[in-house]
């Protein structure tokens, strides 16, 4: 086996070891502050041994700072090393060359998955070993396992196994239980949402740390905030219009959302709830940058939605009334490749940009109301009519409510280009849209 021990320098919770499962599925955090990952059969789709531990220690200071690791043959070997030469990597079958030249203090910190029961035992055999002038780890290793045992009982036979790399200690995939929640507390209440949000996103950045490693996307968060002076509390949940793990979205929507937040009564505490979803099935190249066109589309939807905004793309529909032929779709287009369209005219470059090319042969107002507005017959008598016959005439089809319309050019007082139509059957004038 192949073993990648982190100390992460400070007592965690377990769920903590949810964020190396991107390394392997192999791994176990150990109380205090000890995770171990099997990298045997990883390490090499990682690019290599170092590669691989430079990243877990890396991910590991995302929230444990002053982290450090060290990879060797056994768990127990690992965390020695971890200790007592950090960063260090052994070479295959040479774990005992490896620490050959440590105190035989280190012998305490020879545990693996399984620590001492008893360290004061362990203590007592590393001065036993001591006042015998035997400092280094190299001075004992020719004790046979039976010496040890005649005396030091079960206690010794292990310490021979764990030093000989003899103990069998097998680390089994992770099954992740834990719930995708973070807590935070002041101790001086806060009354600033700078103050508010530097904590919480500690908080976010762990949560989504777990995520990665669970290979999950975030569907929705919700954040509760209790405040000091009272039972109250405030909530906000923040829901984009996909899953992802795009924690500089979340970060972004929630400032968003709470930035009009009352904070007279200041926040003492406060829960986040992560609610994950599946991650998207659709492979990409190792290389392709992930945030494409369309995520970025997805960011400004959302924004769009939390500010109550609607915004998308016009669909069209089978039908006649203009009214009706366009619906906003907020998807991205599975088929959209924008490109402006140039023309070359009398020597000259005229660029038309895609979103307004065909303006100048459409007869369709740039801005369209979504109900036709009837007008009265004094407003109707203001209007300057630019042709005496239509323009254009559109009816639906015989299997609906038939409507007939005719549509003129029309000028209003203010000088505005409007789009008029005329009821057939009515004989009532309907505004229908503005030309720019």
């Amino acid at each position: 086996m192949r073993i990648l021990c982190l100390n992460l320098q400070q007592n965690q919770d377990p769920s903590c070891a949810e964020v190396f499962l991107k390394f392997s599925p192999r791994v176990q955090f150990r109380y205090p502050h000890y995770i171990f990952i099997d990298i045997e059969s990883t390490s090499g789709m990682l690019g290599g041994e170092f590669q691989t531990l430079k990243k877990a220690v890396d991910a590991a200071r995302v929230f444990s700072p002053v982290s450090t690791g060290a990879i060797a043959d056994s768990a127990g070997v690992a965390q020695v090393l971890v200790n007592f030469r950090p960063f260090e990597i052994t070479k295959p079958g040479e774990d005992l060359k490896a620490i050959a030249k440590l105190p035989v203090a280190s012998l305490l910190e020879i545990e693996g998955l399984e620590p001492w029961p008893k360290r004061r035992s362990i203590e007592h055999i590393t001065d036993f070993f001591q006042s015998l002038g035997m400092d280094w780890v190299e001075d004992i290793m020719h004790f046979e396992q039976a010496s040890l045992r005649e005396r030091w009982g079960e206690t010794g036979s292990v310490l021979w196994k764990r030093l000989h790399g003899q103990e069998f200690q097998v680390i089994s995939p992770l099954v992740p239980q834990d719930p995708l929640v973070g807590y935070g507390y002041f101790d001086d209440p806060v009354a600033s949402l700078p103050l508010l949000m530097e904590k919480v996103r500690g908080q976010l950045r762990y949560l989504f740390l777990r995520l990665d490693g669970l290979s999950r996307f975030a569907q929705k968060i919700e954040l509760t905030m209790h405040c000091e002076y009272s039972d109250h509390r405030h909530f906000a949940s923040i829901e984009p219009v996909s899953p992802s793990r795009d924690l500089k979205l979340f970060e972004d929507l929630l400032v968003k959302k709470l930035e009009n937040l009352n904070l007279e009564n200041p926040i003492r505490e406060f829960e986040l709830h992560l609610v994950d979803a599946p991650e998207k099935i659709g492979q990409l190249d190792f290389f392709e940058p992930r945030d494409t066109t369309e995520d970025r589309w997805k960011r400004l939807i959302s924004f769009s939605r939390q500010a109550q905004v609607d915004m998308g793309f016009l669909q069209r529909e089978a039908s006649s009334l203009p009214e009706e032929s366009y619906s906003l779709k907020t998807d991205w287009p599975e088929k959209f490749s924008p490109k402006d369209l140039v023309e070359w005219q009398s020597g000259a470059l005229q660029v038309k940009t895609v979103h307004s090319k065909n303006l100048g042969q459409s007869p369709r107002p740039s801005l369209l109301l979504k109900d036709p507005l009837q007008l009265t017959t004094v407003a109707k008598d203001h209007l300057r009519f630019l042709t005496r016959v239509p323009i254009e005439r559109i009816q639906n089809g015989w299997w609906k409510k038939s409507q007939e319309r005719d549509y003129y050019f029309a000028v209003s007082q203010e000088g505005q280009l409007l789009w008029v139509y005329k009821d057939i059957k009515t004989e009532k004038y309907f505004l229908h849209g503005y030309f720019d």
